[in-house]
């Protein structure tokens, strides 16, 4: 399955990307795992946060968009894992 993580926004308003293909790493099985444990829907930004950051996080063929502010427990998680173990977009 291919990952892609984008972060945009920010003071500097610059985007960085990641991506991770799970079938050619050593343990596919536990990225099934966190994908699988990831939330029906992502956070909802209550009200905008100035300079926030916006992740945009594909898993195969869905995309979803979380504020940084907004950003944990199995999100961060995904995030945090790719950006380690993925390559720069």
């Amino acid at each position: 399955m291919q990952i892609v993580v984008r972060r945009t926004g920010g003071i500097a308003g610059m985007t960085r990307s990641w991506r991770i293909d799970t079938e050619s790493c050593a343990d596919p099985d536990a990225w099934s795992t966190l994908v699988d444990g990831l939330p029906d829907e992502p956070p909802v930004r209550p009200q905008p946060v100035p300079d926030d950051f916006e992740w945009t996080i594909t898993v195969a063929r869905t995309t979803v968009r979380v504020p940084g502010s907004q950003l944990d427990g199995q999100w961060a998680a995904l995030v945090e894992r790719v950006r380690a173990e993925g390559e720069p977009a």
